[in-house]
């Protein structure tokens, strides 16, 4: 997709939610998908700066009316910041388990610089394992283009039986081919995300 999708600020009764504009690649229709929400009982929002703020317009939604706003760039806190671990989003625990953080507004991963790609790339399969958002069950998972290669399985080995290249085991007895670049580990990270990992979703 080419540029960076548009952003908008929803401001509800129910409190604000941050969207992201997806234009569809079959037909010109284009929806909003939630990246982000702060709900009433978490407000006030602290230390809020929203920079380009554009297209302010009323709309009815299935929640009641709101203000939608379109903007640039957006940075807050929440009285919710530091709420317990088992509250925190699937990006938080990552990030503080691993290092791997995630930007909101590139939609990209960013990898701890302390660690090879390969490290960071085991790391992130580990917790997905580890959170219970994957399971053995789960597998063999292949990835949408690949022709005989698994990128996980329950073996280091692809369908017809040959080793996997370069294989990490971020659990027991699970195996993951290693030998992708960067950009495409990062790929296969935001695929697995929007599999697997409820209540979120990367535009890819």
């Amino acid at each position: 997709m080419a540029g960076n999708p548009n952003q908008y600020i929803e401001i509800g009764s129910d409190g604000i939610r941050f969207v992201m504009e997806h234009q569809s690649i079959t037909s010109n229709e284009k929806t909003m998908i939630p990246r982000e929400e702060v709900p009433v009982d978490e407000m006030p929002i602290d230390n809020i700066t929203i920079n380009g703020v554009s297209n302010i317009e009323s709309i009815d939604d299935d929640s009641g009316q709101l203000i939608r706003m379109k903007y640039d760039e957006v940075e807050y806190t929440t009285s919710g910041d530091d709420k317990p671990e088992d509250e925190r989003s699937f990006f938080e625990k990552l990030e503080n388990e691993t290092g791997i953080a995630f930007d909101d507004t590139s939609q990209e991963f960013i990898f701890s610089e302390n660690k090879t790609g390969k490290k960071n790339f085991i790391d992130f399969m580990r917790v997905l394992f580890e959170q219970g958002h994957m399971t053995k069950d789960d597998l063999p998972y292949q990835t949408k283009y690949a022709r005989n290669a698994y990128l996980l399985n329950t073996e280091p080995v692809d369908q017809k039986g040959e080793q996997m290249k370069r294989t990490g085991e971020p659990v027991e007895g699970v195996y993951v081919a290693t030998h992708y670049a960067e950009d495409q580990k990062k790929k296969y990270m935001k695929q697995l995300v929007n599999d697997f990992v409820k209540g979120e979703s990367i535009d890819t």
